[in-house]
């Protein structure tokens, strides 16, 4: 997913893994792939994303110079910046990335782009949004010019291909660009709102922001993109693909993609797809099942994100990542990467944990060195070798912030992670294991010290290259010795034949074998790695005589199943390894460091759900012989379930109405949540056993903060079903965050009356985390640090109170004094709204469906103030309120540099000179219409609004000065009112008030062959 248009959604996409209670020594084998000449495996990625690399030759930076908008202006984070071809050649040529040991460039989409669209919101509203980042195409057989010619393209490859480097290229087969041609020329190539509303897979049948989503079920168009496909392969030599969005592409797309012969031939073209999910099981589809060569490995992204990034982390739970590869038929063949152009750098994930920038490279150095020596292809994104920071996306956030900062070589001279990078692409090219080897779990926290060891193996590689590889992660902020851990060590199980190890990377280390035991020192934040020849450590030596556990029961889940069996007392067993074989597969080794002799069960996971599996426990020796084992079988199924209850404590939530929102589905499903006592809230939910459900608990009341999600920059929750008594519990707004050590309670009151729903901040707590709304009775419950506070409190129709206050307290009381400047009370309510001057009635739903369906509107003034009151539901989507306020306006809303959308004015509308809008329960923003285009916002403080209601039924109540419209006074003409739930910029509205079903009727309509464009000619007029 690249850099849509948005609407924030503050969705978590992952977060910190539950703690599992059992399987805390499961690890994955597999059986290393036959060696061939070469494989990508072997490979290392660099991704640059070109318009934001080197400017090699300013001469192409404004491209086709269409509109101001091809222009480049480095000022501005969504406009072209000068990135081309010439730049990286230039450092191809210069030996930037064979220096760091790069043996592949990944390069952004290189297509013609459409032409920029208007930034709708955030802090560069207004100005130009560009295709900079490639994934925007109006021809998919042009080479945009703002990069170069075909030729130049055709340059760059062929010097990487001369510096032993391989060109991956990005290409887009989901979507089309705003307004590109194909949607005019080849209308029906595209989804409808209709299609999307009747799909049953939403995931690939609806647009994303807006974007033209390619209907890849007919065959002109799968022909059209394997075609353009097929062109760049032939036309340039590239040597891989990189597919963006691919699971919001159809399956069968992917099979004929992929075929023999296919346009994705894996015998002919490499690829890695993003697909963006954090479930392995999920992942493992598009290669096993479609036929992918390689998916990035997002569950391992979010565990480096969760995990990496602070002291905090659990490394078991990165342990739980590596511990399901048996759902890859070879995990060798991921793709693998700390970050990248979608998400916060790592850097700033570490400082916004309360790392220093020394930290924060540091980890990255950490986390880097974990992927280089795991399985899987290492992916890096530009910017990395010096440690740069990024808080996201640039749509939202100012020049300097984002993460698609400009490269500034300049930094190289200060960082030394150019170079470590080079030293870990050396291990891997001389080390085999490295890149083909199996990993086997060796050491994991347990709950204990932070650290997390593996071993890499490879069998039939005679010499160094083949000798074994133990790398050692210490998570922690000091310095571990691993003398102190629990036995005195790290148990190699035979890993090596000597005690002398060389770090392979030529890292200081005080690492050396003991008793067949890894001790020494591991630095704080930091990885180490060791070889030495290989010894005679390997699974599978059997002792006749070591006993067979007792009682082996399977209980099968979805991906999983818990193991239990009755421990032995026999001294010789010091423990226990479990094989799994699914029918019509190969066995397969689950852990390799055998379980504790006193532990008697085990949760496997990452197998293959509806296939019969058999589960054989084996007893381990002192020396790591085995028994013949004990068999059982079962058969995994997502359809085998667990009733959960979650419980939260919201009570800073006032009365709610709160949900859980679940986010491990590829899609946010809710569940509502009934309050079982004041502010505590219960659901019971049947969820797949022993699947690891991401989550976030929601407020859909119009007053809770962060959209109704909890805290921003927050990962989501985790819960294994099964586990922990087949219950969570937690605190609303904290996921990763402490919850602060004092609460005030109190309650707030107006003119002596208790007021719900008002809002109560402390200065010294952070608002967006530390807030409370009351109850109906007035009560709060709000938890902020220890010591002195000022507590402020609003409520619609009141004027905002204060309170000095020392943390923790009670009875902290606030009186607010009623607003008196407005005819109606500005609080949500519209129960004083008796007889408003104006008033239609609209129940009839439109296009949209019901749950977005513009409901009611009235308006009401006197000399001060325009006011206005109206009631929809709305799902996903925008209310839009235009007034006609005077002669002259806008005729059209789509070119608006704000909340662009397909509307048009005429009849007995003059224009719009101003307008309302709403997305989902977030404030709504009054916007004067200057020109066709230019719509700056008003002050927030210039007028009075309120909301109320529970998603998707929504009040909004809003007392504006006419000073604030640009206005002296009440028109004399009076005042046009029209609305209408809208789409996304540039689309149209699903329902309109006034229309020609609402009471009275208005002459206004949509029409949905046309991107639903809402046409205006006759508003509700107020006189």
């Amino acid at each position: 997913m690249k850099a849509y248009m948005k609407r924030f959604h503050m969705v978590g996409r992952a977060g910190a893994l539950a703690a599992l209670t059992l399987s805390l020594s499961a690890c994955s084998l597999f059986k290393a792939p036959t060696a061939t000449p070469h494989m990508w495996q072997d490979e290392v990625i660099y991704f640059a994303m070109t318009d934001r690399f080197a400017n090699g030759d300013p001469a192409n930076d404004n491209g086709p110079n269409r509109d101001a908008g091809d222009r480049a202006d480095r000022t501005n984070p969504l406009a072209w910046h000068g990135g081309d071809f010439a730049g990286l050649k230039a450092k191809i040529d210069d030996g930037y990335f064979k220096r760091m040991g790069f043996t592949a460039i990944w390069v952004s989409p290189v297509v013609l782009q459409v032409p920029a669209i208007d930034t709708g919101s955030g802090p560069s509203q207004g100005k130009p949004f560009a295709g900079y980042h490639g994934y925007w195409a109006e021809d998919f057989r042009k080479v945009d010019p703002h990069f170069g010619t075909l030729d130049e393209y055709r340059a760059l490859i062929d010097t990487a291909h001369r510096n032993g480097l391989k060109v991956i290229q990005d290409i887009v087969v989901n979507h089309a660009g705003y307004g590109a041609t194909l949607t005019k020329t080849n209308p029906d190539w595209f989804h409808t709102s209709e299609d999307c509303k009747a799909a049953e897979d939403k995931t690939t049948d609806c647009d994303l922001a807006g974007l033209p989503d390619f209907r890849q079920e007919l065959p002109a168009v799968t022909a059209y993109l394997n075609d353009f496909v097929t062109y760049w392969r032939g036309a340039t030599g590239i040597d891989g693909l990189r597919i963006d969005t691919m699971k919001h592409v159809p399956d069968a797309y992917w099979k004929q993609f992929f075929r023999a012969g296919g346009a994705g031939d894996p015998a002919k073209i490499w690829s890695v797809g993003e697909v963006f999910d954090g479930n392995p099981a999920y992942l493992a589809r598009f290669m096993n099942d479609l036929g992918a060569p390689s998916v990035f490995d997002f569950a391992l992204y979010f565990s480096f994100r969760d995990q990496m990034s602070s002291a905090g982390g659990n490394l078991d739970r990165m342990a739980d990542v590596f511990a399901q590869d048996g759902v890859y038929r070879d995990p060798t063949r991921l793709t693998t990467f700390v970050d990248n152009h979608d998400v916060r750098r790592f850097v700033t994930e570490v400082t916004e944990r309360g790392g220093s920038a020394a930290q924060a490279a540091e980890r990255l150095d950490m986390a880097l060195s974990t992927m280089y020596f795991s399985r899987g292809t290492p992916s890096v994104w530009q910017g990395t070798e010096y440690a740069q920071p990024g808080k996201g996306d640039p749509y939202d956030y100012p020049l300097g912030q984002g993460n698609r900062e400009d490269m500034d070589f300049t930094r190289l001279g200060g960082s030394t992670l150019d170079e470590r990078l080079g030293a870990l692409a050396a291990a891997r090219a001389k080390y085999r294991a490295l890149t083909r080897g199996a990993q086997q779990e060796l050491w994991r926290p347990n709950g204990g010290a932070p650290v997390l060891a593996y071993r890499r193996v490879m069998g039939g590689v005679q010499g160094v290259a083949g000798q074994p590889v133990v790398f050692v992660v210490n998570n922690g902020d000091t310095e571990l010795d691993l003398g102190s851990l629990s036995g005195g060590g790290i148990p190699l199980l035979g890993t090596f034949a000597g005690s002398a190890l060389t770090e392979v990377t030529g890292r200081a280390s005080t690492l050396s074998v003991s008793g067949g035991k890894l001790v020494g020192r591991v630095p704080a934040r930091s990885v180490l790695a060791v070889t030495a020849p290989g010894g005679s450590g390997a699974a599978g030596t059997v002792n006749a005589a070591l006993p067979e556990v007792a009682a082996l029961t399977v209980l099968a889940g979805d991906s999983a199943a818990q193991l239990t069996w009755t421990p032995g007392a026999d001294a010789k067993v010091a423990g226990y390894r479990v094989y799994v074989k699914a029918a019509g597969g190969t066995e397969r080794l689950v852990n390799f460091a055998p379980i504790p002799a006193t532990q008697g069960s085990l949760l496997v996971r990452g197998l293959t759900n509806d296939l019969t599996t058999t589960f054989r426990v084996v007893t381990v020796d002192s020396a790591g012989a085995e028994s013949k084992g004990t068999s059982a079988t079962g058969t995994p199924s997502s359809k085998n379930t667990a009733k959960v209850t979650f419980t939260v404590d919201a009570r800073t939530q006032g009365n709610g109405p709160i949900e859980l929102r679940r986010f491990d589905t590829g899609s946010q499903v809710e569940y509502p949540m009934t309050q079982d006592t004041p502010g505590v809230w219960k659901t019971s939910i049947d969820l797949p056993l022993f699947r690891e459900v991401k989550f976030k608990f929601g407020n859909d009341s119009a007053g809770a903060k962060n959209g109704g999600y909890e805290a921003p920059g927050q990962g989501d929750r985790a819960y294994v079903v099964g586990t922990n008594g087949n219950a969570y519990s937690g605190t609303y707004d904290f996921t990763e965050q402490p919850v602060p050590a004092a609460t005030v309670t109190g309650r707030v009151t107006g003119g002596g009356q208790n007021l719900g729903d008002a809002l109560v901040e402390a200065t010294g707590a952070n608002p967006a985390l530390n807030y409370a709304i009351t109850f109906p009775d007035g009560t709060y419950t709000l938890r902020v640090p220890a010591g002195a506070q000022t507590l402020k409190a609003s409520a619609g129709g009141y004027v905002d109170g204060t309170l000095n206050v020392t943390a923790p307290a009670q009875n902290a009381n606030i009186d607010l004094a009623r607003d008196i400047r407005t005819k109606y009370t500005i609080d949500g309510n519209l129960s004083d709204w008796t007889a408003p001057a104006v008033s239609v009635q609209s129940p009839a739903e439109g296009t949209f469906g019901a749950n977005n369906n513009w409901l009611t509107l009235r308006a009401d003034s006197d000399a001060d103030f325009l006011y206005l009151a109206y009631t929809y539901r709305v799902d996903g989507n925008s209310a839009i309120l235009y007034l006609d306020t005077a002669p002259g306006g806008a005729k059209q809303a789509d070119q608006f540099d704000a909340w662009k959308r397909a509307a048009t004015f005429g009849g007995q509308v003059d224009g719009v000179n101003a307008f309302i809008a709403r997305y989902g329960t977030e404030k709504a923003q009054l916007r004067l219409v200057q020109s066709d285009t230019a719509t700056p916002e008003v002050n927030a403080a210039d007028y009075l609004q309120a909301s109320s209601g529970a998603a998707p039924d929504q009040t909004v109540e809003l007392a504006i000065p006419w000073t604030a419209l640009g206005l002296s006074g009440k028109p004399a003409a009076g005042i046009g009112l029209m609305g209408g739930i809208f789409g996304g910029d540039s689309y149209g509205a699903g329902d309109i008030i006034p229309d020609a079903k609402s009471t009275p009727a208005g002459a206004n309509s949509t029409d949905c062959t046309q991107q639903c464009r809402a046409t205006f000619t006759e508003p509700l007029r107020l006189p």
